[in-house]
């Protein structure tokens, strides 16, 4: 009992280690915003929706490539910040050209001679 209950502790420190630091991009400019992007590689970043009043937005963006996924490349986007309306800002979302490419290779008959015959 004695070993979880000193396991838990590193088990939340670790996890907490790893999260990312989430900023509201409409209480700084887009200077700051694009700074902070670019010191910490990647931010989750909240604003509120334009079209439903009350809810807020929110996803990751990334300083380059390096932060996202092997299968994801970076997208340019906007958010709101304090002083702009559109501050652009890096996201990454799926690499489609890599994809189609894996799913006709999938796709691909499995012929154990290689074509030989």
């Amino acid at each position: 009992m004695r070993p979880l209950l000193l396991a838990i502790p590193l088990v939340a420190l670790a996890t907490s280690a790893f999260a990312l630091p989430k900023y509201t991009s409409t209480s700084m400019t887009c200077a700051q915003v694009q700074e902070t992007v670019r010191a910490r590689g990647a931010v989750v970043l909240t604003y509120p929706s334009e079209r439903l009043r009350g809810h807020m937005l929110y996803d990751t963006y990334v300083s380059s490539r390096q932060f996202c996924k092997p299968n994801e490349i970076t997208d340019r986007v906007s958010v709101p910040s304090r002083d702009l309306r559109f501050c652009p800002v890096l996201t990454c979302k799926p690499d489609r050209d890599r994809m189609r490419e894996q799913q006709q290779r999938d796709q691909q008959p499995n012929d154990p001679t290689g074509g030989i015959f």
